[in-house]
């Protein structure tokens, strides 16, 4: 593997284990001074142009928005305590259609901080307002999880690509925030029998929703034989 800069600027082959790392690293930064020397500095400019038959009205907010939208498909494992009615995510699997991946690690990192941050919002993340001010502004009485209340998240990819997109891509963004909390609610419901339709989900919530209710008749009862 050998890199050549302005034609006559050689750098030694990095795959040498021969080649000591500094002597490379040096040769690296004289070639590119050399480079700057003769031609200035290395500048490169880039626009996107949103395609012709793609039409966005930022005034009215009407149309299309992008050119090409991504998919996910979330699946959680859980365990619910109940004893303590508490909820632990035990595996999560987070498969995107993204377009092209154009950096898998750097990818990869963006979808698992999303399910993590998803995951805050399914079971630990309580905002309380009071006369319209956060009342629990602070780390030690705003519960966000921790590396030891995350799960295993597997990511996975689809590239179906995108003729819009650099190379294919489309985009990732705030995608791998939106599914794990319906995914987890969902989960929790199927273990449970009991349906849940707000986050945060926490312990007392599900305590409440499990809790046994008097009958009519037995109010009734209870009413005559008084």
């Amino acid at each position: 593997m050998k890199m050549i800069l302005t034609g006559d600027v050689n750098l030694m082959n990095v795959a040498d284990p021969a080649v000591p790392f500094r002597r490379v690293a040096d040769e690296f930064r004289a070639a590119c001074g050399t480079y700057v020397a003769r031609h200035g500095e290395l500048r490169s400019w880039a626009q996107y142009e949103p395609p012709p038959d793609i039409f966005w009205d930022d005034q009215k907010y009407r149309g299309e928005a992008y050119a090409a939208y991504s998919w996910a498909i979330y699946v959680a494992e859980v365990a619910v305590d109940l004893t303590t009615y508490s909820v632990s995510v035990r595996d999560f699997v987070a498969l995107q259609e993204v377009g092209k991946v154009l950096h898998p690690v750097l990818a990869i990192g963006q979808i698992a901080g999303g399910v993590a941050q998803g995951i805050g919002f399914a079971l630990f993340e309580k905002v309380i307002w009071q006369k319209g001010r956060m009342q629990n502004n602070q780390m030690t009485n705003y519960i966000m999880p921790t590396s030891a209340d995350l799960p295993p998240i597997r990511v996975f990819f689809e590239e179906f690509g995108n003729v819009h997109g650099a190379f294919g891509a489309k985009g990732i963004g705030e995608l791998p925030m939106d599914g794990p909390a319906p995914a987890i609610l969902n989960a929790v419901e199927e273990a449970l029998g009991v349906p849940f339709d707000s986050i945060p989900l926490l312990p007392e919530d599900i305590f409440e929703a499990m809790a046994p209710r008097p009958l009519e008749n037995d109010s009734q009862l209870a009413s005559e034989v008084r």
